[in-house]
């Protein structure tokens, strides 16, 4: 840990642990879009004023795996930040950053779409959502040794998380689409932790069954297990917020998207994939050759979303279901969440289509 911070360090990027960042909700009403709504093409300003933007920012994660760094990391290393007037960049590892980011302690930060929404609701504060980040959702089932078949399944121990989670309610759905009845064909179980953990579960024969990700395929094989199902969906899952800073400098939130868009072109295009692994190898991230071979799978346009952008009635659909598993408060409209001038002024700079486009939203 101490030579990945060293070497972040020399990037002018330090990673900390959230339990320094402690804030708490504001009591101001929701604050609405910082710049006028456009309402065509034309009207979205593309051009980014670097003489306007902010020049360090405080940037949250939540997730240790590189995919959730790499393009910020990459925006630093090749510069794009520098070229939209951001000089220096402090990136955060936390294990929520909502509260840091509603406090102010954070300027950005990359979360569960429904999970900062649903802060955004009921903070009232000027947290706002601005773009997706992982566009796509696996859902997979691993499986230990000795089961095979669905019909396997039946009486064995499975975990799709905590009790109430969105993983959980997938495996469920994921078990009633092969024709299994969660409730009386496994033992469902509820567990803490991330995938990671989950995956262990397995391994160790804690669980027979678990709700896993794309990159834990070949380490499963290798235990002995495999991917019994899977399917991959369209969910807004995971995407950037900003806090105050998009009253305070908006230009520098259309700056930073413009630069991790940029940064996410390079990395999607497979023609870079050793260079990006090297790269994020160098910084003491854990890529044993399995996580690797996940690359080409986790970083394609539509998992790691291309252009950050996402279609309405997709988001339609996951904000009612999570409103409907009570993550999301009833009634939320989660446009008045979403500010999405910042992204189109990000797509328009680097010549993208404008997604979702002005008249769909």
């Amino acid at each position: 840990m101490q030579r990945r911070k060293r070497l972040l360090a020399t990037l002018g990027v330090v990673a900390i642990m959230g339990s320094s960042l402690v804030a708490c909700a504001g009591n101001d009403a929701a604050a609405g879009p910082t710049e006028p709504v456009p309402t065509t093409e034309e009207e979205v300003k593309g051009e980014i004023d670097t003489s306007k933007v902010q020049k360090s920012i405080i940037v949250g994660v939540d997730n240790p795996y590189y995919l959730f760094h790499h393009d910020v990391l990459i925006a630093q290393e090749k510069g794009y930040f520098k070229e939209v007037g951001i000089e220096e960049i402090e990136l955060v590892q936390v294990e929520d950053p909502l509260p840091a980011l509603i406090g102010g302690s954070l300027d950005f930060s990359l979360y569960d779409t429904d999970t900062t929404i649903a802060a955004a609701a009921k903070s009232k504060s000027s947290i706002k959502y601005l773009s997706v980040y992982l566009g796509g959702e696996a859902n997979i089932l691993g499986v230990g040794p000795g089961i095979e078949t669905i019909e396997d399944l039946k009486g064995k121990t499975i975990t799709g998380g905590q009790f109430g989670s969105r993983n959980d309610f997938l495996i469920r759905q994921l078990l009633k689409n092969n024709g299994l009845d969660p409730e009386k064909d496994v033992d469902l179980v509820s567990t803490g932790g991330q995938s990671n953990e989950r995956l262990q579960s397995v391994i160790a024969g804690t669980v027979d069954g678990a709700s896993l990700q794309i990159r834990h395929e070949e380490l499963l094989k290798e235990a002995g297990g495999k991917f019994l199902m899977q399917e991959l969906g369209r969910v807004p899952q995971i995407g950037w917020a900003a806090g105050k800073i998009l009253e305070e400098s908006p230009e520098t939130v259309a700056a930073f998207l413009s630069a991790t868009l940029k940064a996410r072109q390079f990395i999607n295009d497979q023609a870079n994939k050793d260079e990006v692994l090297d790269f994020m190898e160098s910084l003491d991230f854990e890529l044993p050759e399995q996580y690797k071979a996940a690359y080409a799978a986790e970083n394609n346009p539509t998992y790691h979303t291309g252009d950050g952008g996402f279609d309405t009635a997709d988001m339609d659909e996951f904000i009612d279901l999570q409103t409907e598993l009570e993550i999301i408060p009833a009634g939320t409209e989660w446009r008045e969440y979403v500010d999405l001038v910042p992204l189109w002024r990000a797509q328009k700079s680097l010549g993208l289509p404008l997604n979702p486009a002005i008249e769909s939203y």
